[in-house]
């Protein structure tokens, strides 16, 4: 058997009192098959053979995103700074050091140590940026925070009060600067008009690119 048609042999087929199939890719990557009660084997392997290409799409998908699992601090780990990926080492130290390649964490309580540091350099490097751009295109703010958010990279209320989340540092350079354009545009457009994205477009002509990347690598809002 190849490694295509291995990805297609459902990790469970659920029958019940349904008129259609219906296919799920679970988080672990499983194939579910949902079919009707009395519906033929071969029309069900039929059914999944004719969206092959979906699911090897959405277990791709899946896979690329592993480098996103959630931290354990209990195997070899790495962590994205910057955008850089950097190896965690857990020491008897009391702060966090980068060193090429390399992230060293103190071993009691990594987590919190880790978490804290992240939050200490988003303060410094967006805030710093923000400040850079605001100047630098005339987008005026009142006040900036940095959250623990995970759901939203950055907010714009309508005092023009910028929140950004911590997590935004795990991220390429060009796309934690898109993201501080995009929230300064909304010092001047309190939506998502075709207004607001030529704005955005005129201070950041790639910013299709960062919203891609941010789109296929959600999962790094995960990682701590």
């Amino acid at each position: 058997m190849n490694d295509i048609n291995s990805l297609l042999i459902p990790k469970q087929i659920i029958r019940s009192n349904r008129k259609s199939i219906s296919l799920i890719v679970n988080k672990s990557g499983e194939l579910i098959v949902r079919a009707p009660l009395f519906c033929k084997d071969k029309l069900i392997f039929d059914f999944i053979n004719k969206k092959a290409k979906w699911i090897i799409a959405k277990k791709s998908e899946l896979a690329k995103n592993d480098k996103y699992s959630p931290l354990t601090f209990t195997k070899e780990e790495t962590i994205y700074i910057i955008g850089k990926p950097y190896k965690i080492v857990l020491l008897p130290i009391k702060r966090v050091k980068l060193k090429d390649d390399e992230i060293f964490v103190p071993n009691l309580n990594p987590m919190m140590s880790l978490k804290n540091w992240l939050i200490k350099l988003a303060k410094v490097h967006v805030t710093n940026m923000v400040a850079e751009y605001s100047k630098k295109y005339n987008l005026k703010y009142t006040s900036i925070s940095i959250t623990s958010a995970r759901t939203r990279w950055g907010s714009c209320s309508y005092k023009n009060h910028l929140n950004f989340t911590y997590r935004l540092v795990m991220c390429p350079q060009a796309v934690i600067e898109y993201i501080v354009i995009h929230e300064l545009c909304h010092t001047l457009e309190k939506n998502h008009s075709k207004q607001f994205w030529n704005r955005v477009e005129s201070l950041c002509p790639d910013y299709k690119m960062c919203e891609k990347w941010l789109k296929d690598n959600r999962r790094i809002m995960d990682v701590i």
